[in-house]
């Protein structure tokens, strides 16, 4: 009987479980489902249109003197006198003397000369007197007019000689290289030194093909004509001083292609680059500057103006419709700065892009615009 009892129970067990069990997983609710809607995402937007705009060239290049002149002995001399000026650095002004050589047979040799000639004026003046009273012959008027001409030329020479004894420069100028000094005999043709002016300084700037028709480049004929007015203006910097600008102008064009960067260079003008004059906030610019160049033409371009931010790998705008729809468009971008690209395609003219990066963006796709 205790057996049967115990198999009865164990059933009624196994039924339990079984029934508990069926009526949990019934009872138990199937999770929601997390429905939600897509919202089109938001971009900011701009209406592009043909405008006439300047277009700005950047470049870069050396501060370089206009005129510079390696001075050299041209009489043979001992260096008797040295201007406090004639050190590395230096500036002087035009026409002082920067080194003196002795004088001294120079200066024999000048009065020398100058007696000569004032002997051979006479005997001419008395040669023609006596010419027109037929006594002298033709030869010996010849002789007399070449013995002038001669002595004339050796006071000359005696004369630049003596003058060639102070070494001076025709311009205000800075000296560069100091290669003589006090006591020093130097011989015609010795190296003295380097100079250049301090009035103007050039800055050549490489120009690539697609930035040189945007130079404003002048022309040929205006380089012979001191009076054509200079229509493109540079705005140079520097890395030590960014925020300071120094204005300049184009100059000339070289008017080659170099063969193997395939550049052309403009040249730029600089008036006073180490502002001598002292003008407030002008920026100096010593010889051996490296610049930054903006090249701004005072010729204007109708193009249309597109955000760097809107074009996508400098070659797609997102064009958004009436009805709020985005199609990528292709452009052709003629140039670029760093905070534009420019177009000529009139079909942009009036057109409205998004200027906001929009990911996963297909043709057709709806966005909100603010």
């Amino acid at each position: 009987m205790s057996k049967r009892k115990n198999t009865k129970k164990i059933a009624i067990l196994l039924l339990s479980s079984i029934a508990i069990s069926y009526l949990m997983s019934t009872a138990k609710k199937e999770p929601e489902k997390n429905i939600s809607s897509s919202k089109p995402p938001i971009v900011s937007a701009l209406y592009l249109k043909r405008e006439d705009v300047q277009i700005p060239i950047v470049s870069q290049g050396m501060v370089a003197p206009l005129t510079e002149t390696a001075l050299s002995a041209e009489i043979s001399g001992e260096i008797i006198e040295i201007s406090p000026k004639f050190v590395v650095g230096g500036i002087f002004k035009k026409g002082e003397t920067l080194i003196k050589i002795d004088p001294k047979i120079y200066e024999v040799a000048y009065k020398q000369a100058k007696a000569l000639k004032d002997q051979r004026q006479n005997e001419y003046e008395d040669s023609v007197k006596i010419r027109k009273q037929g006594y002298l012959s033709e030869s010996e008027y010849l002789a007399a007019v070449s013995a002038l001409a001669a002595a004339e030329a050796q006071l000359v020479k005696a004369e630049n000689d003596l003058d060639n004894t102070n070494i001076r420069l025709p311009y205000d100028g800075m000296v560069r290289e100091k290669s003589a000094d006090l006591g020093q005999y130097v011989n015609i043709g010795n190296k003295l030194g380097v100079t250049f002016s301090t009035d103007f300084a050039e800055v050549r700037l490489p120009l690539s093909d697609r930035d040189a028709p945007f130079a404003g480049l002048p022309s040929s004929n205006s380089l012979t004509d001191p009076s054509a007015e200079k229509s493109t203006t540079v705005n140079f910097r520097i890395d030590m001083n960014p925020s300071k600008t120094r204005p300049g102008y184009i100059e000339r064009s070289e008017g080659v292609v170099d063969e193997k960067t395939r550049m052309i260079f403009a040249v730029a003008r600089l008036e006073d680059p180490y502002n001598l004059r002292n003008d407030e906030d002008t920026l100096a610019l010593p010889m051996g500057s490296f610049v930054s160049a903006e090249i701004l033409s005072n010729e204007s371009y109708n193009f249309v103006k597109i955000p760097r931010s809107a074009i996508i790998n400098n070659r797609q705008v997102i064009l958004i419709d009436s009805e709020n729809k985005i199609q990528y468009k292709d452009i052709d971008l003629i140039r670029a700065d760093e905070d534009y690209g420019y177009i000529s395609d009139e079909f942009f003219d009036g057109k409205r892009i998004s200027i906001t990066p929009i990911e996963d963006g297909i043709n057709g796709m709806i966005v909100r615009v603010e």
